[in-house]
C-alpha cells in the first residue's frame, strides 16, 4: 500500500528464516520504517497489543519490479536523446538508483552529461534540458526590483536550459546573471 509502490509489483524475501514469530491473539500490527521509499533490506516493525504483548523487528527484503530505460548503444556525454537510443526492460529496481528514468519519455531530447555505456540504466541526474538559449542568442530580458519592473533585450553571454542561471549583456554594455524563464526569455531580479 506503500505510495512508492503504486502499480508495481512487489514480492518479500525473508533475510533470517531462523526468526519465529510469536503467536499472538489479535492481528499483528505491522509497520515500515519512516523511509521515504522502502525498498530493498529494510525492518519490518511487528507489534501485538494482546496478552503480554511484544514487539519484533523482522528484516526482509522487498523486491520490486517494474519498467526502467536501458540505453541501446554507448552514449557520450553532450549526445542529445533519440528514441533509438533506449530500450524499456522490466527488472528488479530495489536496489537501483531514485532518480532512475522509468520510461524513454523521460529522456527523449534531453542531453546527457557524462558518458553511459551500453546497456546502462539511465538516471536523471546524468540528463540535463537541451539548451534553450546559446552564446550569442538574442533574448528578452525581464528585470525585477523591488518596486519596478522593466522589459528590454540582450544578448546572451553564456548558453543554458530552462531555470539554469546565465550571463547576458544589456545594451549599456553592462553584463548581468539571470535565469532562463522561457526559450529565448531570461528574468533578473535586483535587490
Amino acid at each position: 500500500k506503500h505510495p512508492s509502490m503504486s502499480g508495481l509489483r512487489t514480492d518479500i524475501e525473508y533475510v533470517d528464516s531462523k526468526i519465529k514469530i510469536p503467536s499472538c491473539s489479535a492481528p499483528i500490527e505491522i509497520a515500515l520504517p519512516a523511509r521515504v521509499r522502502p525498498w530493498g533490506r529494510v525492518n519490518l516493525q511487528l507489534r501485538c497489543q494482546k496478552g503480554q504483548g511484544w514487539f519484533l523487528a523482522l528484516p526482509v527484503r522487498i523486491l520490486v519490479y517494474g519498467e526502467y530505460v536501458l540505453t541501446t548503444k554507448f552514449l557520450q556525454a553532450g549526445t542529445k536523446i533519440a528514441p533509438a537510443d533506449l530500450r524499456v526492460i522490466e527488472g528488479d529496481l530495489s536496489a537501483l538508483p531514485d532518480d532512475l528514468i522509468r520510461s524513454s519519455g523521460e529522456a527523449i531530447g534531453r542531453q546527457v552529461l557524462r558518458p553511459i555505456q551500453a546497456g546502462s540504466y539511465v538516471s536523471l541526474n546524468n540528463l540535463k534540458e537541451p539548451a534553450v538559449i546559446r552564446v550569442g542568442d538574442r533574448v528578452r530580458v525581464q528585470v525585477i526590483g523591488v518596486g519596478f519592473q522593466a522589459t528590454g533585450e540582450g544578448v546572451a553571454q553564456t548558453a543554458g536550459s530552462v531555470n539554469e542561471i546565465i550571463k547576458v549583456r544589456l545594451p549599456d554594455g553592462q553584463v548581468l546573471q539571470g535565469k532562463i524563464s522561457a526559450p529565448g526569455a531570461v528574468e533578473i531580479n535586483i535587490e
